[in-house]
């Protein structure tokens, strides 16, 4: 039995080094059943260029340069023992040739071992010194044997390297300062809401329901009158603060992802990134239209803002769909063969580097994540947009209507027998014309519009408590995606960005005792 080469022109971006033990260990087969083997033409590259494995497979350094090389590596005395037993096809040798296999003066049983040495020693010294390898080797096999990988005679050891990989996200997409930040402001809104049914809870038991009513309804008065105002003036600053740093952020966000400048120290981290930019993103729409909405609702939703909330939202949108699958920039990629490791046996590489373990969590596609939100999120920015235009006074039936309903309002204040004859025919001529803002019509629409209001408040609980859902599940299923943060420059400013609106609220508040 004959083995088989194939040449494919260049791996996949995301072949990680799991893939790559994965693909030695499961051996292929041709329709006539000859075992087969593919070489990947961007493995084995020396630094003039060419292609040479019998050369690169005996340099550490160059074997875990890439999952390429690291591929043809594991193949290598697969291939040398066939080649060495004429056991290749005429076109696999061929192909042998290409990949510098062979040769008259090749000495292919000493580079075969030589290889399979290198890569086993790294892989032993990197578990030993690593405590997540061993305890995975130890959970996967009883006594902590070290798991073997195995095809046909050559075998490799402890090859769960990738287990223990440590891979936090960066900490100015994750750190305490930016966490601070995002999930604060989805906390300051509606204290007139929460003061009334929390002040029937505390009064219920002791002064009964018609007490308790009358007392919420009295603190509720009061912070309608004193509480509301300030605070309805602090969310509309934080709505622009907020606007404006999570514009900067997204607009951040879309760039690297497109041009690199992640600084991530293996795929994995580089992974982990990308979905937690996701989660960003969210915080970009999800807060911004609930505090669009009661500040629509508290009629302080001018042009500006909405305008600005609508700017953040589609660009926290693209955020979103640019980083719903992992595809790293070649910046990225190539930031990642220059990271270096402290293990000799390895020339001095991470062998964990390219380790990339599949997505358990898709923050984009999870039911009720990234994806849902942002829908729910524009039918509701829609709905806010349309009704802004159609209770606007620049346009000219609302004008009218609103000009003859306060007309009429205004001659109907007139005792009946000081009224001229002007305005004695302008009363049954306004009072037949249909009224817009009629009494009933009026307080159909509030009714409608206070059920209209309720129904959102609920539909973004559920979806603030399916994110926080989604991040906590991501984080468990991620191991070691959040790591001990640092502060840094960007978290400072995440932090600080929000202090004049705070400051202006706290002087707000305090002013009537000073």
């Amino acid at each position: 039995m004959s083995l088989k080469l194939q040449s494919l022109a260049g791996h996949r971006s995301l072949y990680s080094v799991q893939d790559a033990f994965l693909s030695f260990r499961n051996a292929a087969f041709d329709a006539d059943g000859n075992p087969t083997v593919a070489l990947y033409s961007d493995g084995c590259l020396l630094d003039g260029g060419s292609r040479n494995c019998s050369v690169a497979c005996r340099q550490p350094s160059l074997i875990f340069e890439s999952t390429a090389t690291l591929h043809n590596c594991l193949h290598y005395p697969v291939i040398a023992g066939a080649l060495f037993n004429r056991k290749l096809e005429s076109e696999s040798l061929v192909i042998a040739a290409s990949y510098g296999v062979g040769g008259e003066d090749a000495d292919l049983p000493t580079i075969a071992n030589t290889t399979t040495t290198a890569i086993q020693q790294c892989l032993t010294d990197y578990c030993d010194s690593t405590p997540g390898c061993s305890k995975a080797e130890a959970s996967s096999q009883a006594g902590g044997v070290p798991v073997t990988v195995c095809n046909g005679e050559t075998c490799y050891k402890h090859t769960k390297i990738c287990q223990g990989v440590y891979a936090p996200v960066i900490d100015d997409i994750a750190g305490v300062g930016n966490g601070i930040a995002l999930s604060a402001f989805g906390l300051l809104r509606l204290f007139d809401f929460w003061i009334y049914y929390v002040t029937i809870a505390l009064f219920s038991c002791a002064s009964g329901c018609e007490g308790a009513r009358r007392k919420a309804q009295r603190a509720r008065q009061i912070g309608l009158r004193y509480r509301v105002p300030n605070l309805i003036s602090a969310l509309f600053e934080f709505q622009k603060a907020q606007c404006f740093f999570m514009i900067a952020v997204q607009v951040a966000a879309i760039i690297v992802v497109q041009r690199g400048g992640f600084e991530a120290k293996n795929l994995q981290q580089l992974s982990n990134s990308f979905s937690a930019t996701t989660l960003v993103a969210i915080c970009g729409y999800l807060p911004v239209v609930f505090a669009l909405l009661n500040l629509h609702g508290a009629g302080k939703c001018s042009w500006y803002i909405l305008a600005l909330s609508t700017v953040t939202v589609v660009i926290s949108g693209v955020t979103a769909f640019n980083t719903r699958r992992f595809y790293p920039s070649p910046n990225d990629m190539a930031d990642l063969k220059k990271v270096t490791g402290s293990w000799t046996s390895c020339g001095n590489k991470d062998p964990t580097t390219f380790c990339l373990s599949p997505r358990t969590v898709d923050p984009f596609n999870y039911p009720g994540g990234a994806k849902d939100i942002f829908i729910f999120c524009l039918v509701v920015l829609v709905f806010l947009i349309i009704d802004k235009i159609r209770t606007s006074p620049i346009f000219p039936t609302v004008r009218a209507k609103t000009t003859n309903h306060n007309s009429l309002k205004v001659i109907k204040s007139i005792p009946l027998g000081h009224r001229t004859m002007t305005q004695l025919s302008a009363v049954t001529r306004l009072s037949s014309v249909p009224s817009y803002y009629g009494r009933l019509d009026v307080r159909r629409k509030r009714a409608l519009s206070n059920v209209l209001y309720a129904c959102l408040w609920i539909a973004f609980l559920f979806f603030y408590c399916r994110a926080v859902y989604l991040l906590s599940t991501w984080i468990n299923n991620q191991s070691g995606v959040i790591g001990p943060s640092t502060w840094t420059f960007g978290q400072i400013v995440g932090i600080t960005v929000w202090a004049p609106s705070l400051i202006q609220y706290l002087y707000l508040e305090t002013r009537e005792f000073t």
